[in-house]
């Protein structure tokens, strides 16, 4: 191709570029916010244990989760190995996801709303969004799966297109592949793509032979899921109305119950989001082919994902619902953007929209709903003047604990502080960084008559320790966790408790005689 006619393109595709520049930069600055403020939880323990190890120890901790995440724990190990596991360091790839994933957005806007203006604002709508600050916050892997979902359906809707590239069957491979190691819900998406495509028959043959692909890059997936069964996943509640509340709230970017407190602004958003929504939904399946595909992408993942809950199997809407978020940007966009609406209503709804969510997120930052580090310091500031033992209830909270304990006894891990505090659920010396995910053993029975006699104070730190409304296992959970307190009650006479956070709240128990 001549200089010119390159230079030629090149400024032609600047307007685009800026298009998609835009909500990348918002993305990635509201997620930059206090970063490092907040802190961790059980899960992003889980990422901290897991990914510290090495060789056959790391793929064990991978392994154990059924292969779910597992690329994320491999990038975030790689991480740590080069940069260290402090916390912006482990949450830093979700924030580049969330911002990646507000340009990919856009990018969709220009395809198949073909307006600048409508891809900035839909890629705008996507990245101020509070469950989505909040997981490019976080050191899990769902940002990045939402990112690569994204880029798998760019890459499917640019197939549908029609363009002749072959780059695009191989974005969609690499990115439907990598989604799925990332986190299986990507999967729902899969759905998606098969069911529209009676819409574009004569891309049928390409789209269903990269899936095949897809289906065969994903078999070391499948052997280990089906190895693990869903046991992990009993603390995922059975579908009922707090359920569904909660999801709905989380798709429309009004809240993130339990995560956060709602406020004065999360019922106007939920209600004025919500009408808008089923008003974008109910236009937009009569607008063509184009629109169809993102009423598809924005209800087909829903109903299955509905429709398998209430099956009784295991599936966390709220955490499923962000990958419905983008399809749902650019529906509100296309219809507040019609030029039906009075001059100036859409834009005036736009703003409102905005200001809404903005409402929602800024009270967020630097809160921690499971307030690992303050119990960590509470527990430390308590042994200062009294040594003790210390007990973990499951034992995945001593991931998080050994991350905060490790931060406030450097420079040397021998020093006093570790001295005065003894381990005996789990009994691994503090200096070993071990993950205990979903461990739920108790001291009752002898283990407890030993700690009762060495030890004189006896801390024990609990959360997520069951549901009573729950499935059977996160149940049996509750009831172990119950009488291991029985037990402690009779074992020490003088008792004192303090709760951490209120979504998942870390409780600190101190037993003494």
């Amino acid at each position: 191709m001549p200089a010119a006619k390159r230079r030629s393109l090149s400024r032609e595709n600047r307007p685009d570029l800026l298009a998609i520049a835009v909500p990348v930069l918002v993305g990635a600055l509201l997620c930059a916010l206090e970063l490092n403020t907040r802190s961790l939880w059980l899960d992003e323990g889980a990422t901290f244990g897991i990914t510290s190890q090495h060789g056959a120890a790391l793929w064990h901790g991978i392994k154990n989760d059924g292969g779910n995440m597992l690329l994320y724990y491999l990038l975030i190990h790689a991480v740590g190995v080069v940069f260290g596991h402090a916390a912006w360091v482990m949450r830093l790839p979700s924030l580049l996801a969330i911002a990646a994933t507000g340009g990919l957005v856009a990018a969709i806007g220009l395809r198949l709303l073909r307006d600048r203006r409508q891809a900035v604002a839909s890629g705008l709508l996507t990245v101020i969004s509070l469950p989505l600050v909040f997981w490019g916050q976080d050191a899990r892997g769902y940002a990045l799966m939402l990112a690569l979902a994204t880029a798998s359906m760019l890459a499917f809707i640019v197939i549908l297109d029609g363009s002749p590239s072959r780059a695009a069957p191989v974005a969609f491979v690499l990115s439907t592949v990598a989604a799925l190691y990332f986190g299986y819900d990507a999967g729902l998406l899969i759905l998606v793509q098969l069911a529209v495509l009676p819409l574009f028959r004569d891309r049928a043959r390409l789209v269903i032979g990269s899936l095949v692909v897809v289906a065969l890059l994903c078999f070391p997936l499948l052997v280990l899921a089906l190895d693990r069964g869903s046991g992990q996943l009993f603390w995922v509640p059975p579908l009922s109305g707090s359920v569904l509340g909660e999801t709905l709230m989380t798709l429309l970017s009004a809240g993130m119950p339990p995560n956060f407190h709602e406020n004065a602004g999360s019922v106007a958003t939920e209600i004025i989001s919500g009408l808008l929504m089923i008003a974008a939904v109910t236009l937009a399946v009569r607008a063509g082919r184009r629109l169809r595909l993102l009423v598809a992408w924005l209800l087909i993942p829903a109903v299955v994902g509905l429709a398998v809950s209430a099956a009784g199997k295991p599936i966390e809407l709220a955490r499923c619902s962000i990958l419905l978020m983008p399809a749902l940007s650019l529906l509100l966009v296309w219809l507040l953007a019609r030029a039906t609406l009075p001059r100036g209503a859409g834009v005036a709804a736009f703003a409102a929209l905005i200001a809404l969510r903005v409402l929602q997120i800024v009270p967020s930052y630097g809160t921690s709903p499971e307030d690992w580090k303050a119990a960590t310091a509470a527990v430390l500031t308590g042994t200062a003047s009294q040594p003790a033992c210390i007990a973990f209830y499951p034992q995945d909270g001593r991931e998080v604990f050994d991350y905060y304990l490790e931060r406030s006894t450097r420079p040397r891990l021998d020093s006093d502080a570790t001295q005065r505090l003894t381990p005996v659920l789990p009994t691994l010396e503090w200096g070993t960084v071990k993950p205990f995910v979903e461990q739920y053993r108790t001291l009752n029975g002898g283990p407890l008559a030993a700690v009762e006699q060495r030890c004189a104070v006896l801390y024990l730190l609990a959360s997520h320790v069951g549901q009573s409304s729950g499935p059977a296992v996160s149940r049996a959970h509750l009831a172990r966790y119950d009488q291991l307190l029985g037990a402690l009650a009779k074992a020490y006479p003088q008792q004192d408790s303090r709760k951490f956070g209120w979504a998942g709240p870390v409780y600190v128990e101190r037993y003494s005689r």
